[in-house]
């Protein structure tokens, strides 16, 4: 079958969907790798140099597998309180990276059963699974029986893989802190991130933790921070600046996920347009700018006259939805601007859209473009000037994001891409 690629657009501006001085109230339930350093404490710190605050409370008894969070009455009796607007769950370090019978039948179901009783208690909380990371030689007790587990890579990719996999079963977000630790260490060895047990962070590496948790809570550019918590301050600004590349740049940043895409189809003034999010979208409503709505997912709309139109999408979940906009223009020459928020008009326009092996971008100046799939996994880089063909024909099907990044601009345009066999 022909192979289709259908874009979906959303200019995501820095800090747009938290504003300054803004309050998170925030629940951990984990153990030791969060509760050593006082991990949640250095996101609050974090937030408050930065003019914002976070409310937290931790259940975090050493070793605490997900099974055990869901019998004990701290970590069930805090979920049952509500008011959260996030609850993070970090399993036991080992447990989601052992074979797949073993996890599936031990640890998943006690993540679903963790998630569905906070989205009980707490219309409007924010799941968010803490990937933690590999050990650093690996899991040599364990690597005995499951050889996967007898190298930190190899321990690594699973924690990451089935950390994703919660998420996507329980309509999620994940703290990809492991995967800012597998750059830092390959990146910058001289920063040790590990206790000399090998396994529980240093000062760097519940630094680095915060760094991503501050990042992905707060929608905010971890670079911004200047609070080094007591860490080298060469090294914390690297982990800042590695946590700006991995979290604050990538796909991970889910919490902005309404994306509006509209293209003319052969009728006259007619056009289809499209909604996509990171998770199925609780409300979608569509306004049309010339008097006309829709709730469907991806209307299709026919104006009556030449002119300008803005186009409104308000969609996501039901209690923090996300606005975008975009302007057609009927009868004129002038290309189409897309924006979210008060920036409209941007200076990058991708097309064909829906595509098939291949994307256009326009660019008015030197640009950047990177294409990143839901691992994080920055999967083609290149750079153009004006005018560039981007082949997407070995990608497999599944959600990516287009980062296009335009020289000399510190903001960067985000786009949905989604990859749909026809």
């Amino acid at each position: 079958m022909k192979k289709g690629l259908f874009l979906m657009v959303a200019v995501v501006l820095a800090g747009a969907c938290l504003a300054q001085g803004e309050s998170k109230k925030v629940l951990f339930i984990g153990n030791s790798y969060t509760y050593v350093n006082n991990l949640p404490q250095m996101v609050q710190q974090m937030a408050e140099s930065n003019g914002m605050q976070l409310n937290f409370e931790q259940v975090t008894p050493g070793g605490a597998t997900f099974s055990q969070q869901c019998s004990s009455t701290g970590a069930m009796d805090m979920i049952g309180q509500g008011g959260w607007d996030a609850v993070v769950l970090q399993a036991q370090s080992q447990e989601p990276s052992f074979p797949w019978s073993q996890f599936s039948s031990e640890t998943l179901p006690y993540a679903c059963q963790l998630a569905d009783a906070i989205y009980e208690k707490n219309d409007c909380a924010e799941v968010v699974f803490y990937m933690t990371w590999g050990r650093k030689n690996g899991d040599a007790q364990n690597g005995q029986v499951f050889d996967s587990l007898a190298t930190y890579a190899g321990m690594d990719d699973l924690l990451c893989a089935r950390y994703t996999y919660m998420a996507q079963q329980n309509k999620a977000s994940v703290s990809p802190v492991g995967k800012v630790w597998r750059k830092l260490r390959a990146d910058h060895p001289e920063i040790e991130l590990y206790q000399s047990d090998e396994s529980h962070p240093s000062l760097a590496g519940s630094y680095a933790a915060a760094c991503t948790f501050y990042s992905l809570l707060f929608i905010d550019d971890p670079t911004r921070l200047t609070a080094d918590l007591g860490v080298d301050a060469a090294a914390a600004q690297t982990i800042r600046e590695t946590a700006k590349t991995v979290v604050y740049d990538s796909i991970w940043n889910y919490s902005c996920h309404a994306f509006l895409d509209g293209q003319p189809t052969d009728a006259v003034g007619q056009w289809q347009f499209g909604c996509l999010s990171a998770i199925e979208p609780e409300v979608c409503q569509w306004d049309f700018g010339d008097g006309d709505f829709s709730t469907e997912l991806n209307p299709t709309h026919t104006y009556s006259s030449s002119g300008e139109y803005e186009v409104r999408l308000i969609a996501g979940r039901q209690c923090h939805p996300d606005t975008t906009t975009m302007t057609v223009r009927l009868g004129g020459e002038e290309p189409v601007g897309i924006a979210t928020g008060s920036e409209r008009r941007q200076s990058v326009t991708l097309y064909p859209n829906p595509a098939t092996d291949q994307i256009i971008v326009e660019a008015a100046e030197a640009t950047v473009i990177k294409i990143v799939d839901m691992q994080g996994r920055v999967r083609t880089t290149s750079t153009m000037m004006e005018r560039h063909m981007v082949s997407t024909a070995n990608l497999e099907d599944g959600i990516y994001l287009v980062v296009v990044s335009v020289k000399g601009v510190e903001k960067k345009t985000r786009i949905k891409l989604a990859v749909n066999h026809r």
